[in-house]
């Protein structure tokens, strides 16, 4: 038995196929095959019901599997705190959203090279509900999104609060030094995010809280498209304040004064509780230190 063989057996347990454990572990699917065999024959039980219907652990399959997690994970910390930083290999597959893709994300990178620089990355843009999904299934280490996490399979580091505001075209004419309440906004066609945005059901609960149905005329899984339809008059909508500060300066955005005022939004990485490598932990650690969001004192939730 060795640590190679268990990171296989427990890759394809979460994946649920060899096609998929070798495309996550860079091996080929016979390798993955034979390693499972070789475990197998060593323990003399069968670990994966092989039927037409798919591949299912077998019962002593889930009996070892936890185990198993254990000793690959003592096997990582081991090697992570016995090594020095600069031998530190493997793939660091990153989730992250659009907000902290386009500011502080590649002072992150840059920071993990510099400490551990034999470390690879995958990086992928998206929404928040798809990549926790992706770090749930293992097909993602770690997701740099949108709060609140309410999953107890996931563990989250603040990553601190950002500022939006609503926003509107000029064209719009609608008075700087009004005040506008949900209400008010809900009589201006409204350029929203989608649902699988985290600040969709933080918007429908500003709007329910003053007794109003949050109903956007335009729904956008992308803030910068939603921006620039609502540059261009289609509606109003919510936006980051320091994302579009040039476009409030240029005149072709306006900032609304709204009461009560929109609530920061919390940023958080996340990834897999109890089975996550030292790696990605220090990861999410270095995240929330060089984030450049402001932290506020509410606890996650």
């Amino acid at each position: 038995m060795n640590i190679r063989q268990l990171v296989s057996f427990a890759r394809v347990a979460q994946l649920g196929s060899f096609a998929a454990a070798a495309k996550a572990l860079h091996a080929t699917q016979s390798t993955i095959s034979t390693r499972i065999r070789e475990l197998e024959t060593t323990w003399g039980v069968e670990l994966f019901d092989r039927s037409p219907h798919g591949l299912q652990l077998t019962a002593k399959g889930e009996e070892i599997l936890p185990w198993a997690r254990q000793i690959i994970a003592l096997s990582e910390r081991i090697s992570f705190h016995l090594g020095e930083p600069e031998a530190i290999t493997g793939l660091l597959r990153m989730g992250v959203a659009g907000r902290i893709a386009h500011t502080w994300l590649p002072r992150l990178i840059a920071a993990i090279r510099a400490r551990y620089p034999r470390v690879r990355f995958e990086i992928r843009l998206g929404l928040t509900a798809p990549l926790l999904q992706m770090v749930r299934s293992g097909e993602l280490d770690i997701a740099f999104a949108g709060a609140p996490i309410t999953d107890p399979t996931l563990e989250a580091v603040s990553l601190g609060h950002d500022e939006f505001v609503w926003m509107a075209s000029p064209g719009l004419e609608i008075p700087e030094e009004r005040t506008l309440t949900p209400a008010d906004l809900a009589h201006y066609p409204i350029v929203g995010l989608s649902q699988a945005s985290p600040h969709h059901p933080a918007i429908a609960q500003w709007f329910g809280a003053a007794g109003v149905e949050y109903s956007p005329l335009i729904s956008c899984s992308d803030m910068g498209v939603a921006a620039k339809l609502i540059a261009a008059g289609l509606g109003v909508g919510l936006l980051h304040r320091a994302s579009h500060r040039n476009e409030v300066l240029a005149g072709l955005l306006t900032v609304l004064d709204t009461a009560p005022a929109f609530p920061r939004l919390e940023f958080v990485a996340v990834h897999q509780r109890g089975n996550t490598s030292p790696l990605v932990t220090a990861v999410a650690l270095l995240a929330a230190e060089l984030s450049d969001f402001p932290r506020e004192t509410m606890p996650l939730t």
